[in-house]
C-alpha cells in the first residue's frame, strides 16, 4: 500500500520505518527538519576532534523495564545505551534542601538511596523517608486488588492520610517533573499510572540514555525511510469516495494515499482531519494539552547554591507556584561533557537564566492525563479495529501510562501492527 505518515517525532520516524519495510512510505514534516531533533542544541565539549557536542532538547531517558517496545526498537536499529544517574535534589523557595537520594547502581541495576548527610538534611527528610517506604508497602498491593481504579493520586494519598510533606516535599513534585504536568494535573494523575510506573521496577533500574542522544537514532530511522519531505505544510486530510485519503497542500497541490497515520498531537490531528467523524472527533478532543518550556543555558544560579548539593536533577519548589522548576546538570548525564563549561536544562523555570548564558530554548505541549483520557484511550483502540480505516492515530497520547517515549513507539508499533508491519524479534 502507499502509506503518508504525517509528523516526524519519535512516533512518526518509527511508524515510517515500520511500516516501510511493508509498504512504500511517505514521511511528512512541517519543520524544516525531523521534530524528533529540532530543538537540539550545539554546545562547547569534547566532541570528535573537539568539536561541539549536541544536547537533545529535551533531554531523552528511560528504563528498559518500563520501556519494553522503546527498547526493541533500539535493539532492531542496534541503538547502543548508557545507564546514566538521574539522583534528584529537592530544595524550597529558599534554595535549601530538604530531601535528595541518590543511586547506587551495580552493572544494570540501580537503588536510590540516601547518604548519612542526607539525612543530617532534618527532620522532614526522615518523614519523607517513612512515608515513601510506607507507599511502597501500600501502594503495589492496592494496585494488584484492583483498589486504585478511578482515583486520582492525590485523592488516593488523601484517603490514606499521608503526610504534607510527603505529598507536597516529594510526590506531586516528582510527578510533575516525570510528567512534565502542573501540580493541580499531577494530583489528579490516575493513581493506577503512577504505580504501576513504580512497579515496574523503576526505583530498582539505572536510568539509561542512547549513547550517540536522538541524533543518532533519528539517523538509523530515517536510513529505512525513503522518502522524507520536509517543510511540508499541509492544510486538510480528506477522505475519498472512492477509496484512500487525500492530502491537501497549502500550494494548492494535493496527493492521493492508501492509508494515513497521523502521528501529530491529537489536537493537531483534529485540525488535519477535514471530515473527522463523530466518533473520531470525540476521541481526539478529549486529549488535552499542557504547555512545557525548556531553556539550554550555563547560569548556575539555577542550581543548589552549593556546588556539593548538585545532583543530576534538581528540583525548586515555590509555594502558589503551578508546579516545581527543574533543573537537570547535563554534564553528569551526558558523559562527553564531564569536564567541559556547565552546561544546565531548565524545564518549566520559575527563574530565568542569564541572557547572556542562554544556549537555546523552546516550546513544547505535553499531553494531560485524566479519566477523561483514559477513558478516550479505549474508544481509540475501537476506532482502529474498525473494518477498512483509512486513517490512523498514533502518538505519545494514545497508549495507556504515562506519555514518554514508550507510549509514542508503542502506539506507532500497535498501528504498524495492525496493517503488517510488527517489529520482529
Amino acid at each position: 500500500m502507499k502509506i503518508a505518515v504525517i509528523g516526524a517525532g519519535l512516533s512518526g520516524l518509527a511508524a515510517a520505518w515500520l511500516l516501510g519495510r511493508k509498504h512504500a512510505v511517505t514521511l511528512f514534516e512541517r519543520q524544516a527538519r525531523p521534530g524528533f531533533t529540532a530543538a537540539a542544541v550545539a554546545v562547547p565539549g569534547r566532541g570528535a576532534a573537539g568539536n561541539a557536542v549536541r544536547v537533545d532538547v529535551p533531554l531523552r531517558v528511560f528504563y528498559p523495564g518500563y520501556y519494553p517496545t522503546l527498547s526493541r526498537l533500539y535493539q532492531a536499529l542496534g541503538v547502543p545505551s548508557e545507564p546514566v544517574s538521574y539522583a534528584t535534589s529537592f530544595a524550597g523557595a529558599d534554595g535549601r534542601l530538604y530531601f535528595r537520594y541518590r543511586n547506587l547502581r551495580w552493572g544494570d541495576r540501580s537503588v536510590s538511596v540516601l547518604a548519612p548527610q542526607d539525612l543530617l538534611l532534618g527532620a522532614v527528610a526522615w518523614r519523607i523517608v517513612g512515608a515513601l517506604l510506607r507507599f511502597h508497602r501500600e501502594a503495589l498491593p492496592a494496585l494488584a486488588r484492583g483498589e486504585l481504579a478511578g482515583l486520582g493520586i492525590g485523592d488516593h494519598v488523601a484517603a490514606r492520610g499521608y503526610s504534607k510533606d510527603f505529598v507536597d516535599g516529594l510526590l506531586l513534585p516528582a510527578i510533575s517533573t516525570v510528567c512534565t504536568c502542573t501540580l493541580a494535573q499531577a494530583r489528579g494523575f490516575p493513581a493506577e499510572v503512577i504505580v504501576d510506573y513504580l512497579a515496574r521496577g523503576v526505583s530498582r533500574q539505572s536510568v539509561h540514555r542512547a549513547l550517540h542522544g536522538a541524533d543518532d537514532v533519528q539517523r538509523r530511522l530515517l536510513a529505512g525511510i525513503a522518502d522524507l519531505r520536509c517543510n511540508a505544510a499541509l492544510t486538510r486530510i480528506v477522505r475519498v469516495p472512492d477509496g484512500g485519503v487525500q492530502l491537501l497542500m497549502a500550494d494548492g497541490r494535493s496527493e492521493h494515499f492508501d492509508r494515513v497515520v497521523l502521528a501529530t498531537q491529537a489536537n493537531q490531528a483534529r485540525q488535519l482531519l477535514a471530515d473527522a467523524s463523530e466518533d473520531e472527533a470525540s476521541v481526539l478532543d478529549a486529549f488535552h494539552y499542557t504547555p512545557v518550556r525548556v531553556i539550554t543555558h550555563g547560569d548556575a544560579a539555577l542550581m543548589p547554591a552549593r556546588r556539593r548539593d548538585w545532583s543530576p536533577v534538581n528540583l525548586c519548589s515555590v509555594p502558589a507556584s503551578d508546579g516545581p522548576e527543574a533543573t537537570i546538570w547535563v554534564n553528569a548525564v551526558q558523559p562527553v561533557l564531564q569536564g567541559a563549561p556547565d552546561v544546565f536544562q531548565t524545564v518549566n523555570p520559575l527563574r530565568e537564566p542569564r541572557a547572556d548564558k542562554v544556549l537555546g530554548q523552546a516550546q513544547f505541549e505535553r499531553p494531560v492525563v485524566d479519566a477523561r483520557s483514559q477513558q478516550a484511550l479505549a474508544q481509540l483502540q475501537g476506532l482502529h479495529a474498525e473494518q477498512g480505516r483509512q486513517v490512523w492515530f498514533c502518538g505519545a497520547y494514545a497508549q495507556a501510562g504515562i506519555p514518554l517515549l514508550e507510549s509514542a513507539v508503542r502506539s506507532a508499533h500497535a498501528v504498524a501492527a495492525r496493517l503488517g508491519a510488527a517489529l520482529v524479534d
